[in-house]
């Protein structure tokens, strides 16, 4: 009979443990499909002010952080080749993201017409933002801004870049 007590006693604990951690946190974690877009302001030396859309896809993972409770590590891998990572902070069905920089390529010229030629520029960004996730969408609004790598001179500013990812099945 004691046998019998401990045992179960020790299945609740474990159950409760379970049931405890999937809350919060667990709830996020996982693998996604986002895309970036948004309207990005360059501004040359000259004065010039160029105002682009930006629209970036790839996979999406966040992972538990398991440094800080609360805690999550989000990395991304834009379908383009580059991918970087960062922090944020989960509080309940909100989320806040931790100041990260990343290269990222903007292509400028008209795209429009087939015989101009596009140029594509590098730009050093930082962000950070905050945003919400309800089952299996998450919704990012985030701030950039930066410089362009080879041009200290061209400032790129970005106001509302919205991060839209739904989690892969």
């Amino acid at each position: 009979m004691k046998k019998i007590l401990i045992i179960c006693t020790l299945a609740t604990a474990m159950l409760l443990c379970c049931v405890s951690c999937q809350r919060g946190v667990r709830s996020i974690l996982g693998d996604y499909s986002y895309k970036i877009s948004g309207e990005v302001t360059i501004t040359a030396e000259n004065g010039e002010v160029t105002h682009l859309m930006v629209n970036k896809r790839g996979q999406m993972n966040i992972l538990r952080d398991y440094i800080s409770d609360g805690h999550v590590t989000i990395t991304l891998n834009e379908s383009t080749g580059g991918a970087y990572y960062c922090s944020a902070l989960v509080k309940g069905d909100s989320l806040f993201v931790d100041p990260h920089s990343f290269s990222t390529n903007i292509i400028t010229g008209e795209s429009i017409n087939p015989w101009e030629e596009d140029h594509s520029f590098v730009f050093s960004i930082t962000a950070s933002g905050k945003g919400i996730h309800n089952g299996d969408i998450i919704l990012i609004e985030e701030r950039w801004s930066g410089t362009q790598s080879s041009n200290d001179a061209e400032r790129l500013e970005g106001g509302k870049m919205l991060l839209l990812a739904e989690k892969n099945e």
